[in-house]
């Protein structure tokens, strides 16, 4: 009788054992730790969204042909552009300079944000105004505006994509003509990646940039009056921020 209660026993425990290790749904052969024998249905299943699908929920399950399971790292999903922001700033006033060549400080930027583990994309635009004081030929060179970025309060560095100045001829003296110049418009696209855990600042800013000067050069608008600002327009400049999560 101990006998055949040990065995009893022994025969129990291998059984739970062998329960744990593999499951049957369905079947009484598993070969697996969980063997489905039929269809599948999962009620109730939570809503994941792209940021999501590329940060936490980036593992795709793949199934053989016989019906094992796998999964691939959804490293290569493509996500949208999600429009984030749209910023902009227009000058008040003319600004003019009498500097002989070099950077001609304009005070005028945007600042955007850029989220923790977030790429974006930032399109620029602006149209600037520029315009020289002298009659005389020969008295202006070169002149125009610079674009220009900074990441977290850090350096200029120049956009090389949204400067844009031209070369004034040397016999240009533009007789009888009040204003001498012409509006500067400007175009970029900036890419700019953020793996960290804090936002990251950027600032765009549009400088005046002259060469060979010995005239009064007047940026952003003719005048500060509405009513004789002729055609020139004003300065301006809009920044829109388009954000998608890291892969």
């Amino acid at each position: 009788m101990k006998k055949k209660l040990i065995i009893l026993c022994l025969m129990t425990f291998s059984l739970l054992t062998y329960s744990q290790s593999q499951v049957g749904i369905n079947t009484f052969n598993p070969t697996q730790t969980l063997d489905v024998n039929g269809g599948a249905r999962v009620r109730n299943m939570k809503n994941i969204n792209t940021e999501a699908l590329t940060l936490e929920y980036n593992h795709q399950i793949v199934a053989n042909s016989d019906g094992n399971l796998g999964y691939v790292l959804n490293s290569n999903t493509t996500v949208p552009w999600s429009f984030n922001d749209n910023k902009y700033d227009v000058l008040t006033k003319p600004i003019s300079s009498g500097l002989r060549t070099g950077r001609v400080p304009l005070n005028f930027s945007i600042t955007i944000s850029i989220p923790a583990k977030s790429q974006a994309q930032v399109v620029i635009n602006y149209n600037m105004p520029v315009m020289h004081s002298s009659h005389t030929p020969n008295t202006i060179g070169y002149l125009g505006c610079t674009l220009y970025k900074s990441v977290n309060d850090g350096s200029d560095i120049e956009l090389d994509m949204g400067s844009r100045k031209y070369t004034v001829p040397n016999n240009y003296n533009g007789i009888a003509v009040t204003a001498l110049g012409m509006p500067v418009a400007g175009f970029a696209i900036d890419i700019i990646s953020n793996p960290g855990d804090t936002p990251m600042n950027v600032a765009y800013k549009v400088d005046g940039y002259v060469e060979s000067n010995a005239a009064t050069v007047t940026f952003g608008m003719y005048t500060a009056s509405p009513g004789i600002n002729y055609n020139w327009g004003r300065g301006v400049m809009s920044a829109q921020i388009f954000t998608k999560p890291i892969n």
